[in-house]
């Protein structure tokens, strides 16, 4: 008699642990579905915008171009100089929409802002993540600049591709720097000083993005079994470097190099330079 009332006592507990489990488990609430809508970011690229600039735009697009929606803007992590608006609104039919930034006067120049925006998961589709187009997440850098077209040339390559191209000069009067931008690879500048006024072969060099000067740089140009290719500024053991004027061309005396050694150095020229000041 005794065993059995300790087995009907054990049971019982069994049932009530079952019963308190179930009832915790009602308290589940389900996150929200994946919208049908799957809107993303266009354009995650960091951004330069003028000096004089109080605001800027960001893109997003949509694949159901239906009803009207309004999509809200989920601030991740955006610098105190943004005021971003709460929602990105799109009309009925309409597959992209443009939303402003505002930029405050604050903003210091040539200084990288971060802004880190999301699209709530029931507006887009957080599995599609690996779709270059579906982009639920922004996170980009914004800084401005006074960088204008200076001069035009085509740039000849001479120890690493043995090619040309066509390659622009920009100029900051702000920084007194000069830049080619995209040099060997997209996203990749090349920066120098020069006094332009001081005749040929004077007051030039290299330099980093703030101005200082440097005899090694980065080109851009990553080797496949080596890695970063850098150049290296020989110019003490050329007897020119600079523009010349007779020929209209810059001469870059570069060695190129990576951790095993040296790729070979040259003179790199800018030919054919129109100046466009």
């Amino acid at each position: 008699m005794k065993i059995n009332k300790i087995f009907m006592l054990a049971t019982m507990a069994l049932v009530s642990m079952g019963i308190a489990s179930c009832s915790s488990d009602d308290d589940y609430a389900p996150g929200k579905p994946a919208g049908s809508n799957d809107v993303y970011f266009t354009n995650e690229a960091s951004q330069a915008i003028e000096l004089s600039a109080t605001s800027f735009t960001i893109t997003l697009g949509r694949a159901d171009a239906g009803s009207a929606i309004s999509v809200p803007l989920v601030q991740r992590q955006v610098a105190s100089v943004f005021t971003v608006p709460a929602t990105a609104e799109f009309a009925a039919g309409q597959t992209e929409t443009e939303v402003t930034i505002q930029v405050s006067s604050e903003a210091e120049p040539f200084t990288d802002y971060q802004l880190r925006l999301a699209i709530p998961e029931e507006y887009t589709s957080p599995y599609k993540a690996g779709d270059p187009k579906m982009v639920p997440e922004l996170n980009i850098f914004v800084h401005k600049e006074d960088y204008v077209l200076y001069a035009t040339g085509t740039f000849n390559e001479n120890v690493l591709f043995g090619n040309s191209w066509e390659q622009t000069i920009e100029y900051s009067a702000t920084l007194d720097v000069f830049r080619m931008p995209d040099v060997f690879a997209s996203g990749t500048n090349w920066y120098f000083l020069w006094n332009e006024k001081s005749g040929d072969d004077c007051e030039f060099s290299w330099c980093n993005a703030s101005g200082k000067a440097v005899s090694k740089f980065d080109t851009g140009y990553v080797h496949s079994s080596y890695g970063m290719i850098a150049a290296n500024d020989i110019s003490d053991d050329k007897t020119f470097v600079g523009y010349n004027a007779d020929d209209n061309a810059f001469y870059f005396p570069l060695e190129f190099t990576v951790s095993a050694g040296s790729f070979g150095s040259d003179f790199d020229t800018l030919t054919d330079v129109k100046f466009v000041k």
